[in-house]
């Protein structure tokens, strides 16, 4: 799948639930649908926010500012095709964080 088919079909998720009141039930129908196709074609990348939109529908009904904050992140991603997946850890941070761990065990153990 193409991006702009990507974003196209977000699209269509997003306005059934910023409708008033939201339509969870197609929200729900919609998303499983795009992600049954995503799983059907493993080539397409897709972003991590888009695979988090698509399984918490639930959440964002239940908690609204879970749904905003979420909602901002996939409609920046629709309107621009732009999306931030989160910090990158450099793996000379991640080896510091686990010497530092093994480090305080051994002290607690002697």
């Amino acid at each position: 799948m193409e991006i702009a088919e990507l974003r196209r079909r977000i699209a269509t998720i997003l306005a059934a639930e910023e409708m008033q009141p939201p339509d969870w039930a197609e929200v729900e129908r919609l998303s499983d649908e795009l992600t049954l196709n995503l799983m059907a074609e493993p080539e397409t990348t897709c972003p991590e926010i888009i695979d988090h939109y698509l399984d918490d529908a639930d959440i964002r009904a239940a908690n609204d500012c879970y749904g905003a904050h979420q909602r901002e992140k996939v409609r920046r991603f629709v309107e621009t095709g732009e999306y931030d997946d989160g910090t990158i850890v450099s793996p000379w941070a991640c080896a510091v964080v686990l010497a530092l761990a093994i480090a305080s065990i051994v002290w607690l153990v002697w």
